[in-house]
């Protein structure tokens, strides 16, 4: 007889339980905030030609190495979705009756090949948040209020770190560095916070940027908003970077969060395709150092995808569902979905119909149906955390007396099956 492995693959997982109920409860927070600022369901698909995926990416790209790849019976090259922002360009190129603005959110799993750490998986959900249709700050600033509104809601103290690409390109630029190398120095600016000043000058000597040079690049990088003011750089991206800095930074303050934020410079998100405001959020209690989600404008993706003489300026965000977890998975000693446990003693008719009546009141209902010993069905009440239990036996059906016990406070009550309804609402 074959023997099969059912392990899990590295950096895969089942959730089940009060694991998933922690997770159905982030992802529920979610959706209800995505739904309170206007955005609207969609449910993309997951495979994809390979070719597509790629799209946004130039060749040697990190993120091309961690694509999942097959081929189908057809020998097309496949590829399943690393993230859900090609997915939404598609959405927009296909429906060419769709109304812009368009708001639209989505959670689903996503696929990446790549190396496994806490809090980093090879198969995860984003929650992801686009607009397409609206340039501007006052949307950025929106999203912003929406990551406040979200976080708050799942108990997380969090500070939103931002930055904007045009800065990074245009203070590389002024340092002396050529153009073709922006993409390449940004990406490695970006680790600036991960690694130390040693390690930093070997990162940039692979693509020969000398010594003399890196540490000019880290210390234009270390200066606050005023200090860019301040300069005189006679740059169109300059220029405009300085103008979307500064408005943000006034929005902000006029709204009272300011506090909240924290103007980082060496911010870059890593991806090439973001074209101004870039930001990510991260846990003030550093319960986790990596980020909790991030996001930005990208205003060339989807104008470049649908390519019909139009622009479709876009932003938006992704919340990261496992390091979210990561952090509230400690909540799962107090979790459970049952409100009432009942237990019968040889009334298992009389206990389902009453058990109906209860989660026709939207209470969550838990029937004994293996004939456990009464003490048991206490020891597991107890493990499960589920508040109240009600034995019934005969006796209670012929005098419709029900004792409730609350296993919280230990206290026993004695009431009508209408009593009863009414105390459990």
């Amino acid at each position: 007889m074959k023997i099969i492995n059912t392990q899990n693959l590295k950096g895969v997982s089942d959730f089940y339980g009060k694991e998933q109920i922690i997770r159905n409860k982030i992802i529920n927070i979610l959706r209800s905030t995505f739904e309170n600022y206007g955005y609207s369901p969609l449910d993309s698909s997951i495979l994809y030609n390979y070719d597509i995926l790629a799209y946004k990416y130039q060749d040697g790209a990190e993120i091309l190495n961690e694509i999942y790849t097959l081929k189908d019976q057809g020998n097309r090259n496949l590829g399943l979705r690393y993230d859900l922002t090609i997915p939404f360009c598609k959405v927009i190129s296909n429906e060419k009756d769709l109304r812009l603005p368009f708001r639209r959110y989505e959670i689903g799993k996503v696929f990446r090949n790549g190396p496994v750490k806490l809090g980093r998986c090879r198969e995860f959900y984003q929650c992801d948040i686009d607009v397409v249709g609206i340039d501007g700050r006052d949307i950025e600033i929106e999203q912003i209020l929406l990551v406040l509104n979200a976080f708050q809601k799942l108990g997380i103290n969090i500070v939103i770190k931002w930055n904007n690409r045009k800065l990074m390109s245009s203070l590389i630029k002024y340092i002396g560095i050529e153009e073709e190398k922006i993409d390449l120095v940004i990406g490695t600016i970006d680790k600036l916070e991960k690694l130390s000043k040693e390690e930093l000058v070997k990162e940039f000597n692979k693509i020969n940027i000398d010594e003399n040079t890196v540490y000019k690049l880290l210390d234009i990088f270390t200066k606050d908003i005023n200090y860019y003011n301040s300069l005189s750089i006679s740059d169109t991206l300059f220029t405009e970077a300085l103008s979307e800095i500064n408005e943000l930074n006034d929005k902000l303050e006029k709204l009272n969060i300011k506090n909240k934020t924290k103007f980082t410079p060496t911010l870059a998100r890593g991806l090439s395709i973001y074209t101004g405001t870039v930001f990510e959020f991260y846990d003030i209690e550093e319960r986790l150092t990596c980020s909790l989600g991030g996001g930005g404008r990208y205003n060339k993706i989807i104008t470049d995808f649908i390519s019909d003489g139009n622009t479709y300026p876009a932003v938006g965000l992704s919340f990261g569902l496992e390091p979210i977890y990561t952090i509230l998975k400690e909540e799962l000693d107090d979790t459970n979905l049952v409100d009432i446990y009942i237990v019968p003693m040889d009334t298992e008719t009389e206990c389902l119909n009453l058990a109906d009546k209860l989660r026709k009141n939207n209470l969550n209902v838990l029937v004994e149906l293996n004939k456990r010993k009464v003490k048991k069905c206490f020891e597991f009440a107890n493990k499960e955390n589920i508040k109240y239990v009600i034995v019934v036996g005969s006796n209670e059906i012929e005098n419709n007396s029900y004792t409730i016990k609350d296993m919280t406070e230990g206290m026993q009550y004695t009431m009508t099956e209408e009593e009863l309804l009414n105390f459990l609402k």
